[in-house]
């Protein structure tokens, strides 16, 4: 991805907060999408649009900006937007409506994983490397969600919450949407742009890394405690006892990549 500008907003809705910021911010979108200037433009637009989706910006059956507002919002041209909405129509992401009432339209939250880190770096990371690296990002945002949370946005967390206990025992797509949703939650409640975007996709990668491990072995009940207690902390504003769950809810990822780590041969021996 490219490196963040200074005033660039990403992985969060926009909030009045940006305009006392200095962002200039178009009134007709509520979701930052950030100038793109790779030479495969168009997967790094599929990888925003996704990102937008996942994190609950627009929900099933809501209206995208259009592809001028596309353009414009990640400086590309509008053949680049069109060459990413055919991969998105084609995943059944999107759905193009045609006509005076027509635009693009979200069909799914539940993105294929060819779509998730098409435009990414994370896919080149050990699964060592990503553990590694969610840890503080995930502490810096429960610590600042710990701040700066409304209760707008606790009640966000909650409904998560109460969706993963829902489906704990169903679908693994739809149980990892509302695990995943509930950090994005606090990703928003942390109104912290750039670590809110790569919080996403260390967690995306991580599900294309590890399904097995959480279709197989992660006990979902263990998750849902994990989620009530972590926003039980947020809650309290008390930085320690923040650190304490997110110590708590990071440890059995770490475990599993520490084990993997050392199943690996030694490159030293090799």
């Amino acid at each position: 991805m490219n490196a963040l500008k200074t005033g660039e907003a990403i992985g969060r809705p926009a909030t009045n907060d940006d305009e006392d910021h200095g962002s200039r911010v178009d009134p007709s979108l509520h979701w930052y999408f950030h100038p793109i200037t790779n030479s495969r433009a168009h997967e790094e637009v599929v990888e925003q649009i996704a990102y937008a989706i996942l994190s609950g910006a627009y929900s099933v059956g809501e209206r995208l900006p259009s592809v001028e507002q596309l353009a414009q919002a990640m400086n590309v041209s509008k053949p680049v937007i069109g060459e990413a909405l055919k991969v998105l129509t084609k995943s059944k992401t999107l759905h193009v409506q045609r006509g005076s009432t027509g635009g693009l339209f979200v069909l799914t939250n539940r993105i294929k994983e060819s779509l998730v880190s098409m435009g990414g770096q994370m896919n080149r990371l050990s699964l060592t490397e990503i553990v590694e690296a969610r840890h503080p990002i995930e502490l810096q945002l429960a610590l600042l969600a710990g701040e700066r949370a409304t209760e707008t946005d606790f009640a966000a967390m909650q409904s998560c919450i109460d969706n993963l206990r829902k489906y704990r025992d169903g679908d693994l797509m739809l149980r990892m949407r509302f695990d995943h949703l509930f950090h994005y939650s606090i990703g928003r409640a942390a109104r912290s742009r750039a670590l809110a975007h790569y919080q996403y996709q260390l967690l995306e990668q991580l599900f294309v890394l590890m399904q097995d491990y959480f279709l197989y072995r992660e006990d979902p009940n263990l998750v849902v405690d994990l989620h009530e207690r972590t926003l039980a902390a947020i809650r309290s504003r008390q930085p320690e006892a923040i650190r304490q769950i997110i110590a708590e809810h990071m440890r059995p990822l770490e475990e599993v990549a520490t084990t993997a780590a050392l199943r690996l041969p030694d490159a030293a021996s090799a």
